[in-house]
């Protein structure tokens, strides 16, 4: 009885911790930012004729949760890398030229570029 109340403690410990230690939260990484663009590819690759509610929710969650320089560049860097490489052999330029409009089309002020200079954003 004594160890599992001591258990307890510890773990009530380790999450008064982590929700009062806001550094403790992990930073935006690729994967979300994926997840996150994942309904855009449908929307994109049909010319902007399918799937815009779903992709434009996923842009404006990505948004919200690219709130700092960090964030932004990262998610910007995720989506520079799948617009090159290897992945560039299946998107076109008119693709590319969608993918740019994009947050316009979403109504959200974040540039999205396969050329952007990711450390140039604030």
């Amino acid at each position: 009885m004594v160890v599992h109340s001591l258990k307890l403690a510890c773990m009530v410990a380790m999450l008064c911790m982590l929700v009062l230690n806001p550094m403790a939260t992990a930073s935006l990484s690729c994967n979300d930012v994926e997840t996150e663009l994942d309904p855009c590819v449908v929307y994109l690759f049909s010319s902007r004729t399918k799937n815009k509610v779903e992709c434009c929710k996923g842009v404006r969650a990505l948004n919200e949760r690219a709130r700092d320089k960090t964030d932004r560049q990262e998610a910007c860097q995720c989506i520079k890398n799948q617009l090159g490489g290897w992945h560039a052999w299946f998107i076109t330029e008119e693709i590319k030229s969608l993918v740019e409009d994009l947050p316009q089309q979403c109504g959200v002020d974040f540039k999205i570029s396969a050329t952007a200079n990711c450390n140039k954003i604030k």
